[in-house]
């Protein structure tokens, strides 16, 4: 992600009408800097952070179907992980 950035059509494709929080990186320089925990921004404007500066994407980001994971946390259990792998 980091060689080739998505595009804000990309990021917001992969969004959907999913939580826009969901994918905010709270590790990343960006997210600290604008206080995004405390001032959350609207889902457009994240989209074009995102676009600008894919560190501000969670990642690993894992798609299959219509099914999505974002991150680590629930991928430390097994079965959910090979759910979806599956």
């Amino acid at each position: 992600m980091a060689k080739t950035p998505p595009n804000e059509d990309e990021v917001r494709e992969l969004v959907g009408s999913r939580p826009i929080e969901q994918f905010l990186n709270p590790r990343s320089e960006i997210f600290r800097e604008r206080r995004m925990k405390e001032n959350p921004p609207s889902k457009e404007e994240a989209v074009k952070l995102m676009a600008e500066d894919a560190n501000l994407i969670l990642r690993p980001i894992l798609v299959r179907g219509a099914r999505i994971h974002i991150g680590f946390e629930g991928l430390r259990d097994e079965r959910a992980y090979r759910d979806l792998i599956a």
